[in-house]
């Protein structure tokens, strides 16, 4: 009689869902789980340029400019600088084979080439081979970004040999801190 009323009880206990073993085996074992966290807040920034510009110039001629526009978009809330410089072997001048045109502030009577613009103000300035800053902001840019177009002024002197000169300038975009 006493073997039935413990597997009633036992019985009873597992129909209700009850655990009849004791709370000790519980403790004992401790069972762990993790969760791995990983966040990526990517900045978004780009800079678009002007592909090519061209123009005709005369010896002797007024200054003829180009106008590139370059457009950074970013979300960074420092702003961005924008440089700028001459990137080809013969250092900042145009080329055409064994002639070129040097950079600097264009003029009627010279030969030279320069650009103005954003930080660069309303005169002509050489650019180098190095980065020249030509452009700041402190905050970040609406979706379609800062568009600023540049003039590129080129003149040749009376003596500058005829041909087709060609430079690039690499623009590059840094987000602020």
């Amino acid at each position: 009689m006493k073997t039935t009323k413990i597997v009633i009880a036992l019985g009873a206990a597992a129909a209700l869902g009850v655990a009849v073993l004791p709370l000790a085996s519980y403790a004992a074992n401790n069972y762990t789980a993790t969760t791995n966290i990983t966040v990526s807040i990517n900045s978004t920034f780009s800079v678009t340029a002007t592909e090519s510009v061209t123009a005709t110039a005369t010896n002797n001629g007024p200054v003829v400019d180009m106008s590139p526009v370059v457009t950074v978009i970013t979300n960074n809330s420092g702003g961005f600088t924008l440089k700028a410089k001459t990137t080809h072997t013969g250092g900042p001048a145009l080329i055409s084979g064994s002639n070129e045109i040097a950079a600097g502030a264009p003029s009627v009577g010279t030969s030279a080439w320069g650009m103005k613009g954003g930080a660069l103000g309303t005169t002509y300035t050489a650019l180098k081979t190095t980065d020249t800053t030509v452009l700041t902001t402190s905050a970040p840019t609406n979706t379609s970004g800062v568009a600023t177009t540049f003039t590129i002024g080129v003149s040749a002197s009376p003596s500058q040999a005829a041909g087709t000169y060609a430079g690039t300038i690499t623009w590059t975009g840094t987000a602020n801190s």
